[in-house]
């Protein structure tokens, strides 16, 4: 994302399909002109009753008609594509901009925010940006055509115009800030919305198992209130504002009428002048109803851009935001010193030094709450703590640049994504890998027979949301990705916890065995089987405790 995003960004990068968008608006407002135009000429040639002119005028306004008809249907076409276009940009410079986070400032925010970013967000950027910046500009152009027409017609007839003109232009101004409040306040309330749907989503089987499914209906509809009562306010003061408005053109149509009778009563304009003024009164006193509070909509949508444009300071930046030099870390030895990480004001643990060296394996056990997930996100650089030195064969963490770091570390957790795509991109994650040793590594994990009897085989498309695969192949199937991924580090964190348990020991034993790696494995499950094949056990709360 650039520096600073506003809605003219977008605009100016579709330049091409938004020119052709404002063609056809053009095209319309030279039609509303056109009809117009022709027919108050139609009318004064039949007030003279010349039949000729009548008829040769009715033809024209026919012709502007198909014109019309044409314009209508491309309008649709690259309207749409303009605004699609556009927002596909948006949503990119967002995927772009959380690519680039890292993961510790990804976590500031859940799933549900971004997911309302890149959609309930956009989705009003097209409402009350793209879609009223077309309705402005037709508007805008649709009354100075207009106000050519009237200065066809007779010059005076501008001076009433500008009266009405400004008080059209002023009143807007009432209700600016009111409303610009109000529709930050839905867009919160719609991503409040979002999260709280998201949340009961993620709980329904821990819900219904407590026989409080009650609950979701309830706080939906909580959320659903906040929401709606947040639109309706909005709602209030747009009708406050149209209805002020329109009360004005009414009443300037009626004026506009009247001076065109009394300029004809003078013979200074045309008859069908006259029966044309209020039409094109309309165009522009309803134009500039619309063009105002369209005006202030528009305006509405610059603080979700100050909102995406704020992303940086509320992100903590860090080494890993970017490559900090050409530091690449190639070996697996691993040093912590005096490490302290603290967790809401409370201490995880406190000057804890430990060294794993290169090419062993490791077992990290304790208590729950003991910290050892969050050791292994140290080492990764998902976290950092908040004094002490991590260094992998005697270079810092700080110094390694985070796609090194993530080109040599292999990071399982329970809580890792199955993605909605085929079992071949889930477990290679689109990386080229021989179809022999994704065959290995199948054998490995005791998948074969179950991939055989897929209907697709490796493209089958998975799905959690399906429940196309169960806990336990879900955790083989992520470990098979680290088999395939064959980096020099693992660190894996209850990677085997729903498997069953002799297919546990099998897959472990054969992860073990698995030469020139570093292993760090969290496991509550830790065999006497397992338990031989390690060369170390580090039991946390007794170590922590001595420090």
């Amino acid at each position: 994302m650039e520096n600073k995003v506003t809605i003219k960004t977008y605009l100016w990068r579709c330049k091409k399909e938004n020119s052709i968008w404002l063609f056809w608006i053009l095209v319309n407002s030279v039609c509303v002109f056109l009809n117009g135009i022709l027919s108050a000429r139609a009318i004064t040639t039949l007030v003279s009753f010349d039949l000729k002119g009548f008829i040769l005028y009715s033809l024209s306004i026919l012709a502007v008609n198909i014109l019309w008809v044409i314009q209508i249907y491309q309008g649709a076409k690259a309207n749409e594509k303009a605004i699609q276009m556009m927002a596909i940009e948006i949503r990119k410079d967002i995927a772009l901009k959380l690519e680039q986070a890292g993961i510790l400032n990804y976590e500031k925010k859940n799933q549900a925010t971004y997911l309302s970013w890149l959609t309930n967000d956009i989705n009003t950027i097209i409402d009350l940006g793209f879609e009223t910046l077309e309705l402005m500009v037709m508007q805008a152009l649709n009354i100075v055509f207009a106000i050519v027409a009237f200065l066809s017609f007779h010059y005076s007839l501008l001076f009433t115009i500008a009266i009405f003109f400004l008080m059209m232009v002023k009143l807007p101004k009432l209700f600016a800030a009111s409303m610009e409040k109000k529709a930050v306040t839905f867009t919160e309330k719609n991503e409040e919305l979002v999260q709280a749907i998201d949340d009961v989503l993620s709980g329904y089987r821990n819900l219904s198992n407590a026989n409080k499914i009650g609950f979701m209906t309830r706080k939906i509809m909580n959320f659903s209130h906040q929401y709606a009562n947040a639109k309706i306010d909005y709602a209030k003061s747009l009708g406050g504002l149209m209805s002020v408005q329109n009360g004005t053109s009414f009443i300037s149509q009626i004026v506009i009428l009247i001076h065109s009778g009394v300029l004809y009563f003078y013979r200074l304009m045309p008859i069908g002048g006259v029966s044309s003024s209020q039409y094109f009164a309309s165009i522009i006193f309803a134009g500039l109803t619309g063009l105002t509070a369209n005006y202030t909509e528009f305006k509405s949508v610059d603080k979700i851009f100050e909102k995406f444009n704020a992303i940086d300071a509320d992100w903590q930046l860090n080494n890993f935001s970017k490559p900090a030099g050409n530091i690449s870390f190639v070996n697996g030895d691993i040093s912590l010193n005096q490490l302290t990480l603290k967790r809401e004001q409370q201490v995880v643990f406190e000057h804890l030094t430990l060294h794993f060296e290169k090419n062993k394996k490791y077992a990290l056990t304790g208590t729950s709450g003991v910290g050892k997930s969050s050791l292994l996100k140290l080492i990764k650089g998902e976290l950092f703590p908040d004094s002490g030195t991590i260094s992998f064969n005697g270079i810092s963490l700080l110094e390694i640049d985070r796609q090194s770091l993530n080109d040599n570390i292999s990071y399982v957790s329970a809580d890792d994504h199955i993605f909605n795509e085929s079992l071949r991109f889930n477990l290679t994650l689109g990386k080229e890998v021989e179809q022999s040793e994704i065959d290995r590594v199948l054998d490995i994990l005791h998948l074969k027979n179950w991939v055989s009897d897929l209907d697709k085989g490796l493209e089958t498309r998975l799905s959690q949301i399906t429940q196309d695969i169960s806990s336990g192949q879900k955790q083989r199937i992520l470990l098979a990705r680290l088999l395939l991924e064959d980096k020099p580090v693992w660190l894996i964190d209850e990677g085997t916890s729903a498997i069953d348990k002799d297919n546990r020991k099998l897959i472990e034993e054969e992860l073990l065995k698995q030469p020139n790696k570093t292993i760090l494995f969290v496991t509550h499950h830790l065999s006497e089987t397992l338990a031989e094949r390690l060369d170390s056990q580090i039991h946390l709360d007794d170590f922590v405790a001595k420090h």
